[in-house]
């Protein structure tokens, strides 16, 4: 039978023993340092999600990432014996070279690339250390870009004023950096730099500058002081707030750049520029167009146009656009006049309504109006076989320095257009230069015509009254003189030249149709080139080529089949491989 001193604790056994307590330690150290190295390898994946996928909380990824690592530190630290064994020892001095070797291999190849990445950002990289694989080269600049930055004259600040506190702001702004970064990389002439302000966090910068819409660019020339803001653009995730566009119209404007006048002719029934209803045939869209290119856009009335050539005011281009009533023969002198001191023409007609006088003025350049109204029936947008599709791929549309890289414009109701001139009877300066020139910049297809009577509901070739084609509908044309006159000289001796374009169709650049297929850029484009702005020449935002891959029945079983069971199969062929070896 116990008793109650028997059941009683010693004094030895409740007094604080520090070396007991280490024994119990270091037997329970093997699962503190495994809850140590989870805890570790949870917060370091932990951390790195939140940092990659919650751009909001990147900060506090950081941290929880930090904390794993210093885990991992503890865990060095609690372990250190069993890893001086681990190194030290047999095995471990294998694993040492094996690690020295795949370090080394690792240091040369981030060297290598560090190189690489260092000597591609530079200025003065060459050529070939930058090569773009995408389909559309969304990460280099076009050549007109390119020239634009060579022929700089001030060094130049851009500063963006952007907010990133959304995934959607932050991917804007890293396509902007991009653009932007791009541009510092090839101005080797003068300074090009940029820099983000997130007008939220700072809105009085934005304030100095004017800017009072966001995202927005502000361009400044360093010397001259000269700034042009340029807005940007609200877009969808296939496109970018800013183009390239864009920064070269900023950099042309603070550059002095002289600014070059755009006239539409009014009086005739002409479409109205100041109309900017998006469902009207008004031409409001195209102003605006131009007034981002630095071009000043006014509309002016024949009389008008002869005030300015009294007074040696010469616009660069002159627009006739869809003219609906009869031009007087003093309104068509004035324009011979101002196309013989130095300007420029672009006529837009429309099928079976073009005046008289338009037709007579064209013909003085060898440019015949065809009758009626094109059909064709290879090339249409259903279910009107007159709303024409000019398309590339058709070879439709010849190399020319205004159709470069189109693949396709819509013209909804277009008239033909004829030479009345055969280039081997055209008559040539000493040097072989001829006084007139045409060059068709867009053709219909073989099984098109020209139907009179377009109205009727009878969309099939009558060969009795409609014309057989294919026909062109575009026509750019180079002159030194009108049919049956001399080329006139200037006063230095050269000879007065000049160009037009005429478009057998207005609809196209109307506010309704001008977003259709390449419609905007073929006006603009026109009128760059009758400006002999070439730099200006439309360059075309840069989008994600969708390819798709096409595979038959067998083909994509294969890639099945292969998929599940080939590498499973590869596998298990060389583990009884491995095995019948050893065995």
């Amino acid at each position: 039978m116990s008793t109650n001193k028997e059941k009683r604790p010693s004094m030895e056994s409740t007094r604080f023993n520090f070396s007991k307590l280490f024994k119990e330690i270091k037997q329970n150290i093997s699962s503190l340092r495994q809850g140590l190295l989870l805890s570790s390898i949870f917060s370091i994946i932990l951390g790195f999600l939140v940092w990659i996928f919650f751009r909001d909380l990147s900060t506090i990824g950081l941290w929880i990432m930090l904390a794993g690592f210093i885990f991992m530190i503890i865990i060095a630290i609690l372990s250190f014996n069993n890893i001086f064994v681990f190194i030290f020892g047999r095995r471990g001095k294998y694993g040492i070279n094996t690690s020295i070797i795949f370090l080394t291999s690792l240091a040369l190849i981030i060297l290598v690339n560090s190189i690489l990445f260092w000597v591609s950002g530079r200025p003065d990289s060459p050529d070939w250390i930058r090569i773009d694989t995408t389909a559309t080269k969304q990460f280099i600049l076009e050549e007109q870009a390119i020239k634009v930055i060579g022929n700089l004259n001030e060094d130049v600040k851009v500063t963006v004023f952007m907010a990133t506190n959304t995934p959607a702001k932050a991917a804007n702004w890293r396509s902007t950096e991009d653009l932007l970064l791009e541009f510092k990389r090839r101005s080797k002439k003068v300074s090009f730099d940029y820099e983000k302000i997130d007008p939220e966090l700072d809105p009085n910068s934005p304030a100095k500058y004017g800017v009072n819409i966001f995202p927005s660019i502000v361009v400044e020339a360093i010397d001259s002081r000269r700034t042009q803001i340029i807005p940007g653009k609200i877009t969808n995730l296939s496109t970018s707030v800013f183009s390239e566009q864009d920064i070269i119209t900023g950099l042309l404007i603070v550059n002095q750049i002289k600014q070059k006048k755009v006239i539409f002719l009014t009086g005739h029934g002409e479409r109205d520029i100041t109309d900017f209803n998006g469902n009207s045939l008004g031409m409001g869209l195209v102003y605006s167009d131009l007034l981002a290119q630095n071009y000043k856009v006014l509309s002016a009335t024949t009389q008008e146009l002869g005030i300015l050539l009294s007074e040696n005011n010469i616009p660069a281009v002159l627009v006739i656009a869809g003219a609906q009533s009869d031009f007087t023969l003093q309104e068509s002198a004035i324009v011979s006049e101002y196309l013989w001191q130095g300007g420029t023409l672009l006529v837009m007609i429309e099928p079976e309504v073009t005046p008289d006088g338009i037709k007579t003025f064209l013909y003085k350049y060898g440019v015949a109006v065809g009758e009626g109204t094109v059909f064709d029936m290879a090339s249409f947008v259903a279910p009107k076989p007159n709303y024409l599709q000019i398309k590339k791929t058709n070879g439709q549309l010849p190399p020319h320095e205004i159709t470069n890289d189109f693949d396709v414009i819509y013209l909804p109701g277009t008239a033909f257009l004829g030479s009345t001139i055969n280039p081997d009877n055209v008559p040539q300066t000493d040097n072989g230069q001829p006084f007139i020139k045409h060059i068709p910049l867009a053709f219909t297809t073989m099984q098109s015509w020209a139907q009179i009577n377009s109205d009727s509901n009878d969309e099939s070739f009558d060969s009795n009254i409609d014309i057989l084609g294919p026909f062109p509908t575009i026509l750019a044309i180079e002159s030194i003189s009108e049919l049956g006159k001399s080329p006139k000289e200037k006063e230095d001796g050269s000879l007065a030249q000049t160009s037009l374009v005429v478009i057998g169709d207005t609809d196209f650049a109307s506010n309704k149709y001008s977003g259709s297929a390449k419609n905007s850029d073929l006006i603009i484009n026109s009128i760059n080139w009758l400006a002999k702005d070439y730099e200006l020449i439309t360059i075309r935002p840069k989008t994600q080529s969708f390819r798709e891959l096409v595979l038959t029945s067998s083909e994509r079983d294969f890639i099945r089949w292969s998929g599940w069971l080939l590498m499973p199969t590869l596998i298990g062929i060389a583990g009884l491989i491995s095995w019948w070896r050893r065995r």
